[in-house]
């Protein structure tokens, strides 16, 4: 517990814009929501989901890229689209926001050239210049009236916004968003008033953004959301992303730094966005920091991987921004801003930047956290239940999913006896506990602890539990959270001295030395390449499938690559491991056989639930559920969400 407001104060510092007051520095960044039904409107679980992030203290909640071109709109769930009269939830969503006692954020925007890619259809997308993209289609140059009649669009969503109760909204100028296609120097090499210099570049968001305030009000806020860099080989520089800033200050109130270039899903540029484990927390902030010493009216933005309120504080307190945008972490933890005014800060629930949410909400709809089991299920989760009748509950496993079943329980007010064989809790996974860039799962393992220290939970550490055991403490409810084992090959050769499992060298890397081929490329085996990598210690993969197997989060797989490709990590695809000797690998590849000389060999080829280990507790409780890695060798996300589920209705149903 700390002196919040002696610790915070600029965190803490309320600010105001025109008649707004937010009630502190830390805004929820923009983001969408999959929830969204015709026309074009978020569900009532997305009102639910906003809505939360605003009870957790959040100065401003933005709900996410809200289209402004008539010429995309068609019947359906897609684009969003506030104009139409019918679509009463952004209405909603804008009164449960300020009910919680948040700004309530629109954020607009003009897809340009990505435009196809929500609407589909063989007409070409609107753009700088006549242009065929890398990502397919055809884009047309934008005529002057076109131009025109977009900036008058803006003007118009943006008063359906106020009208529907939002108290500010943003433009969406970065990620490759069409009012970036027109300030980048690269992109945009028109002639006309359109192209050339920054101002004329730059003429497209001015003018909407004075647009908003004539229709609004100049007490109305606008923000902007801008790239600072687009980062990548070709893309502009912060130099010039200070010009664009320059000739946006005093238009928008807010300039809202991040990254990111026109190809936004591109592997490298998509994990500089959403900042993957694999850099550093607040890597981009050094842009908005350099833009801020060129502006003098608007305030300055920043995001970027952040979630340490310390770090936040001194980014404010140094004049290297005046606001601190969140995205993933208030997904983790929508408390977080409410445990920093608390002084509560060792409670926060630190984002592990495992882009598991990201993956979840593009691959299934549902914006969810792999260490967070409520986001996402609010109005499942705030609902009214029955009182639960107390039961006596023992879990088995002190692992991720054995930890948050027992914390959940015990939250429900239940007596729960934890047993974790081992002398520490966390499970498997702590083997990983000194990569640098798996630092935020082990804080959450720390905190995990520090919760369950705090409980009435009877934790029992060097407790091997048998069914004998198990029936002595006479629960009413048994769950199972026993875990995995790895799966060894059989191949030849895989006994050998010089063969390890991944897990024995992430505990001790110094078991290798020299040059090391890992077979699998599923993300234990990416990931320790890389870690190995930064170590000084050479490797390449082999693997049996096409692709990197991504465990169903795909937007980590990104992340991966773009780590494998920067560090110049090879993986040999649809190669298979036939024999491994002393000095390397024999292998079939697409070509036939190959040899991959190596001084060590490590296999990381997955995990096998332990079924049996936990159906040895089957009949030695009226109620019975396996959680986590003993039901199905998965993730993080999977072992929570189990293990909250499981627990939650125990006594009521």
């Amino acid at each position: 517990m700390v002196n919040a407001f002696e610790t915070f104060p600029h965190l803490l510092s309320p600010l105001k814009i025109g008649n707004v007051v937010f009630r502190n520095r830390m805004f929820a960044s923009p983001v969408n929501s999959a929830e969204i039904i015709p026309d074009g409107q978020p569900s009532l679980d997305a009102v639910a989901y906003f809505e939360r992030k605003a009870m957790g203290g959040a100065a401003a909640v933005t709900y996410g890229e809200v289209d402004v071109d008539p010429e995309d709109y068609r019947e359906g769930r897609y684009p969003r689209e506030i104009t139409r009269m019918s679509n009463y939830n952004y209405a909603r969503l804008a009164s449960a926001v300020r009910r919680q006692g948040a700004v309530a954020v629109l954020e607009l925007c003009f897809s340009g050239i990505h435009a196809r890619m929500y609407t589909g259809g063989d007409k070409p997308a609107w753009g700088p210049v006549d242009m065929n993209p890398p990502m397919g289609g055809k884009v047309a140059a934008m005529p002057e009236e076109k131009i025109l009649q977009i900036i008058n669009e803006f003007g118009n969503a943006a008063f359906a916004a106020k009208r529907a109760g939002f108290d500010m909204v943003c433009l969406h100028g970065a990620h490759g968003f069409g009012l970036q296609q027109f300030m980048s120097p690269t992109l945009n090499t028109r002639t006309d008033r359109w192209g050339g210099s920054p101002e004329n570049r730059c003429r497209f968001a001015v003018m909407a953004i004075d647009r908003i305030k004539q229709l609004c009000g100049q007490d109305f806020p606008v923000e902007i959301r801008i790239s600072g860099s687009e980062i990548v080989k070709g893309g502009y520089d912060i130099d010039e992303g200070c010009k664009i800033a320059e000739q946006l200050d005093g238009h928008a109130d807010i300039i809202h730094v991040s990254v990111g270039a026109i190809n936004r899903f591109g592997a490298e540029t998509f994990s500089r966005t959403h900042v993957s484990m694999f850099y550093p927390h607040g890597v981009n902030v050094k842009y908005a920091a350099e833009i801020k010493k060129h502006v003098k009216k608007s305030l300055i933005g920043t995001i970027g991987g952040l979630s340490d309120p310390y770090q936040m504080e001194e980014i404010l307190a140094s004049g290297k921004a005046d606001i601190i945008y969140m995205g993933r972490e208030l997904v983790c933890d929508p408390e977080f801003p409410n445990k920093v005014r608390r002084g509560c800060v060792e409670e926060i629930r630190k984002c592990m930047r495992c882009l598991n949410c990201f993956a979840e909400g593009v691959g299934h709809g549902d914006l969810i956290c792999a260490i967070n089991p409520e986001i996402g299920r609010e109005r499942e989760v705030y609902r009214a239940l029955p009182v639960p009748e107390k039961q006596r509950v023992l879990v088995i496993g002190g692992g991720i999913a054995g930890m948050q079943a027992a914390l959940t329980a015990s939250k429900n007010g239940h007596d729960v006896v934890l047993c974790e064989k081992s002398g520490k809790l966390g499970g498997k996974i702590l083997c990983e506990s000194e990569v640098p860039f798996k630092k935020g799962l082990h804080d959450y393992i720390l905190l995990q602890r520090s919760l369950i220290a705090k409980s009435n939970i009877d934790l029992r550490l060097n407790t091997e539990v048998t069914p004998e055991y198990a029936k002595a403490e006479c629960p009413d409810v048994i769950i199972a959270a026993v875990g995995s084992d790895p799966i060894t090959p059989s191949i030849p050769g895989i006994n050998n001295s010089n063969v390890y499992q991944a897990i024995e060298v992430y505990k001790n890397p110094s078991l290798i030395e020299g040059k090391a081929v890992i077979l699998g490329a599923g993300f234990v085996g990416t990931e320790l390449a890389i870690y190995l990598k930064d170590l000084g210690i050479d490797t390449e993969i082999v693997e049996m499938m096409g692709d990197i197997s991504d465990g169903g989060n795909s937007t980590h797989k990104n992340a991966v690559f773009d780590m494998i490709t920067q560090k110049n990590i090879h993986i040999h695809f649809k190669t298979r491991a036939v024999e491994i000797t002393k000095e390397g690998v024999k292998s079939q590849g697409p070509e036939g056989e190959v040899f991959y000389a190596a001084d060590y060999v490590i296999h990381a080829v997955g995990m096998r639930p332990l079924h049996d280990e936990a159906l040895k507790f089957n009949r030695c409780a009226k109620d019975f559920h396996m959680i986590g890695e003993c039901r199905k060798a998965s993730n993080i996300l999977y072992a929570t969400s189990t293990a909250y589920a499981a627990s939650r209705l125990i006594g009521r149903y």
